[in-house]
């Protein structure tokens, strides 16, 4: 997911697509790549665990937005390029979730879906009552299929 695009940042999409067109490293230049990329995954932030309404249950947020990103996917069709969960602690208190519309979409009913999707994800992972707070903060953002621009 780009996190970076959403704050109007259009060097990551550049970015992304410039590795695109590169071709494959080879001898020393692969191995150096393949030596870094080893060491990736432990540079990863841990994941934050959000408080649920079971004192005894925590979710991740890592997996959080992965369930939102497929929810959200299959409800709307709509390929999400953004999630980012707002609040302190373990509390979330709202959350953005940005996507690619398509030509012709009514984004303010295609948000409506998208919203009622995050509500499900979140009643069943967090429970009602914290889903009902984090709920009342979704906002949805639109990035032009075309041009990569955020629409709203």
């Amino acid at each position: 997911m780009n996190s970076e695009a959403v704050g109007g940042d259009p060097t990551d999409a550049w970015l992304v697509d410039a590795s695109r067109r590169l071709d494959e490293p080879t001898g020393d230049v692969a191995r150096l790549v393949s030596a870094i990329a080893s060491g990736l995954p432990r540079l990863r932030r841990p994941g934050r665990d959000l408080a649920t309404d079971d004192p005894r249950v925590r979710v991740n947020d890592r997996v959080l937005k992965q369930l939102l990103a497929t929810r959200v996917r299959n409800a709307v069709g709509r390929l999400v390029v953004h999630v980012r969960l707002d609040g302190d602690d373990d509390e979330l208190t709202g959350l953005t979730i940005g996507l690619v519309a398509r030509y012709r979409d009514d984004l303010h009913a295609e948000a409506d879906r998208v919203r009622d999707a995050v509500e499900q994800v979140l009643g069943q992972t967090l429970g009602p009552d914290r889903a009902r707070r984090a709920g009342a903060q979704v906002h949805v953002r639109w990035q032009d299929v075309y041009s990569r621009e955020w629409l709203n």
